[in-house]
């Protein structure tokens, strides 16, 4: 295939990629092995490259008869199944555009979904069936669609999803890049830890096995200790997680419910807060490089550290960009800001997504003139390039006019022994608009905390005390969304609750 070489980067080994779509790199790879193993799925069915083909090709006979051809968009329930990745492949050999969505997506949102979308078939591939429905229309007109071959749907600010559009390329340099970081080698298995119905979730786990011939290793449901005995079982290489995954493969290993040689040779993490002594104790219990990675729907995975970085960079940075993507920070004025500054991350690079869809968040992309999309983190480069994520825009707490960034606040109660996850998130307050709360799960048996112990932690931090969270939530388990990630909604709903009653307890008295 053709492709555009890449240089070397701070001993990132170069890479080629190009812009084939899924479906003939597969059918290639097919051909010429047709007995490999292409699939293990949940219930530990292996499926290889020549029977996944032909389940492919029958769907996509289904497909067509629904009226699916080149431009056409499917929308899929992207279930954890041989069917949902068959279905991606049928979609792509038909020169569709693939939009996988949440099998627990509410009838509401679902039905919301259905009316902008414009898909020509519906598919809902579960265990053993695979259902077609052709849609009535409207159908998408939007011309990019020609160049589109999936569209991932994220939450809108104002309650409509957006659609992110990518085309083949950004899929293949995201995925080529990770494989050469890790420095995968042919016979190394996907783990596939991830949700399927989220661009990123897709990309790294059935394009980057499908596309370069590495077997994918379903996972779900999600059980620690099982996932690292099927990463040993099946000789997983690589797999992308968010915390929560590495924070409950840690105390698999810490309470014994796992031991062995863990073969990944590296796991890409990212999506929330993070301790340093995570990385650390995946380092120490579990053998494995877990780097931490920048990236989001709208630019997959456009940097991370390296296997062969220092523990201390590994714990402390989100990476340095991929060869070929740029990275800055950028001010107020979208000025690009020195090495050190605290600015807006803005990326572009091959991984940047095509646009968000028509009715789907088209024309809110932001963009600096000279085509850096601002991510809304806020990010610190050091002299070395390697980039720092330091808080997100859009999440601030605002108490009386104060800015409170909750990632900073994050990041300093997960130094307390006793804290295994927090999310800070905002309740509201009659003066001061809004009051910051702090909802947290305990390590087992190490003790318990109340807020006053919590603020003379947040003082031996040297946080100042404007930042201080008013109030504590304790809670048995952190609320997790459809992508593994903490779930800072619901988090709120919880803690709004849970103050609401402490207020009106006192109120009664």
């Amino acid at each position: 295939m053709g492709g555009n070489p890449l240089p070397d980067d701070l001993a990132h080994s170069a890479f080629e990629w190009g812009t084939e779509r899924l479906w003939p790199q597969f059918d290639r790879l097919a051909a010429q092995a047709p007995e490999a193993l292409a699939l293990a799925d949940c219930h530990d069915k292996r499926w290889s490259r020549a029977q996944l083909r032909a389940l492919a090709l029958g769907i996509a006979d289904q497909l067509r008869e629904a009226g699916v051809g080149a431009g056409s968009r499917v929308l899929v329930a992207a279930h954890k199944t041989p069917e949902t990745i068959a279905t991606a492949l049928a979609v792509s050999s038909l020169r569709g555009v693939f939009c996988p969505v949440s099998p627990k997506l509410g009838d509401g949102d679902l039905a919301l979904l259905e009316t902008l979308v414009g898909h020509r078939a519906k598919v809902s591939p579960a265990k053993d069936t695979v259902e077609v429905t052709s849609a009535a229309g409207p159908y998408s007109a939007d011309p990019r669609d020609a160049d589109t071959v999936l569209i991932g749907f994220t939450s809108g600010s104002t309650g409509v999803p957006k659609g992110v559009m990518h085309g083949a390329g950004a899929l293949n340099y995201a995925t080529r890049a990770c494989a050469s970081i890790a420095g995968l080698q042919p016979d190394d298995a996907i783990l596939g830890i991830v949700p399927l119905d989220s661009a990123p979730g897709f990309a790294f786990t059935a394009h980057f096995a499908l596309s370069l011939g590495h077997p994918l290793v379903l996972v779900d449901p999600w059980v620690p200790a099982e996932a690292l005995r099927r990463a040993e079982r099946y000789n997983c290489g690589w797999a992308i997680a968010v915390p929560t995954h590495l924070f409950t493969m840690v105390e698999a290993a810490r309470q014994q419910e796992w031991s062995g040689r863990l073969p990944l040779r590296a796991m890409a993490v990212g999506g929330s807060a993070m301790t340093a002594e995570l990385i650390a104790d995946a380092d120490r219990l579990l053998g494995l490089k877990a780097l931490r990675m920048f990236g989001m729907s709208e630019c997959m995975g456009h940097a991370s550290t390296r296997p062969g970085h220092a523990l201390e960079r590994r714990q402390l940075y989100d990476g340095i960009p991929f060869p070929g993507t740029e990275e800055e920070a950028f001010d107020a004025n979208l000025n690009a800001l020195p090495r050190g500054e605290r600015g807006q991350a803005g990326v572009r690079g091959p991984s940047l997504f095509i646009g968000y869809a028509e009715g789907l968040g088209a024309g809110q992309e932001r963009m600096t003139p000279d085509g850096y999309y601002l991510t809304g983190d806020e990010i610190i480069r050091d002299e070395d390039g390697f980039v720092r994520v330091v808080g997100r825009i859009k999440d601030q707490i605002i108490r009386g006019g104060f800015n409170i960034d909750p990632a900073e606040i994050e990041a300093a109660l997960l130094r307390h022994p006793a804290i295994a996850e927090v999310a800070v998130v905002a309740v509201p307050e009659r003066k001061l608009g809004e009051q910051a709360c702090a909802v947290c799960r305990l390590r087992p048996g190490e003790g318990t905390i109340d807020l006053p112990l919590l603020l003379d932690h947040m003082a031996s931090q040297g946080v100042s005390r404007k930042k201080w969270p008013e109030h504590l939530v304790l809670v048995d388990a952190m609320a997790i969304g459809t992508t593994g990630k903490l779930d800072k909604k619901a988090m709120a709903a919880i803690a709004v609750e849970e103050i609401g009653r402490r207020r009106a307890a006192v109120s009664a008295v």
